[in-house]
């Protein structure tokens, strides 16, 4: 793929693969798509192979099992531009939202980043 013609990726919504961590769960045998919390490792593994590959020169939109401002500061060091929420803001709505951004705040400080931009990429480098 020539990676300067992408405006931006998502990287890694869904799976229809089950994390070892979910193979005891009888759930783990239905099909379809799993999201949320049991696919954030192997989604934040992914971001940083894509961020690495992509040299960092695209935006890349990290999802799968965000649910806090930690799991988003993950995400964002692992090399999301931005992060999509979905299966967390379909259980807690709206009010997370403040949440996820006071915590957020809180590790951009506490690692010395005055902008998530500096703190993009950061466990790739």
């Amino acid at each position: 793929m020539d990676w300067d013609q992408a405006k931006h990726q998502i990287i890694s919504n869904t799976t229809v693969q089950r994390p070892d961590s979910i193979s005891q769960n009888p759930v783990a045998q239905e099909t379809g798509g799993l999201s949320g919390k049991p696919l954030f490792d192997m989604s934040t593994n992914i971001l940083k192979e894509m961020y690495i590959l992509t040299k960092g020169r695209i935006p890349l939109i990290g999802t799968g099992g965000i649910s806090s401002g930690e799991d988003a500061y993950k995400k964002i060091r692992a090399g999301a531009t931005l992060v999509q929420l979905y299966t967390a803001f379909a259980y807690g709505g709206p009010a997370l939202i403040p949440d996820i951004k006071d915590e957020l705040a809180r590790c951009l400080e506490k690692d010395g980043y005055k902008s998530v931009n500096e703190a993009v990429g950061a466990d790739c480098r």
